[in-house]
């Protein structure tokens, strides 16, 4: 779909029997739009993308256009496919781009929020709750300074000397 300006690039992706790129194809695209529009146009290929093709076009009128593209090498068909895209016009994005007061105001008042003036802004970080939720205190020890810690570790090198004792390799 083309909103307002109508600018419209056409990419063909053209391939031979064996699927193999056809950078040598000759691509055709003929356009039939509303109020009699037709143009042919014809597509080149796309520099460091064998077997690709492309052409701009602009769509003068609003409505419904048809397109149908055709590859040939030598005079033999490689292929023709048939594609559709309509020009609409004054639906672009920025149309309306004023703030809608109003709706922000209901927003925020039906979800919780509030809604800031540009004057009010001075008061914005006095509004903000202080939370202690995410804040964590992380204290370091030493690991002799675990008793349970220091119990196993003195216990796993005393039973490793008790075992080498015990096979006679101490």
């Amino acid at each position: 779909m083309l909103l307002d300006s109508g600018a419209v690039t056409l990419t063909a992706d053209v391939r031979d029997q064996q699927y193999n790129p056809a950078p040598d194809a000759k691509v055709e695209a003929h356009i039939l739009g509303p109020s009699g529009v037709s143009a042919l146009v014809e597509m080149t290929p796309v520099p460091d993308n064998p077997g690709q093709f492309q052409a701009a076009w602009s769509a003068p009128k609003p409505g419904a256009y048809l397109t149908e593209v055709t590859a040939q090498r030598n005079a033999t068909e490689l292929g023709r496919d048939v594609l559709t895209f309509q020009r609409m016009d004054g639906v672009a994005e920025n149309f309306h781009t004023e703030q809608n007061r109003d709706l922000l105001e209901r927003l925020a008042a039906q979800t919780g929020g509030q809604y800031w003036k540009p004057s009010d802004v001075s008061k914005l970080s006095a509004a903000i709750p202080f939370s202690e939720a995410g804040v964590t205190m992380r204290e370091t020890k030493d690991l002799w300074d675990l008793p349970l810690v220091f119990l196993v570790l003195l216990a796993l090198r005393f039973s490793e000397w008790w075992l080498r004792r015990k096979w006679g390799i101490v």
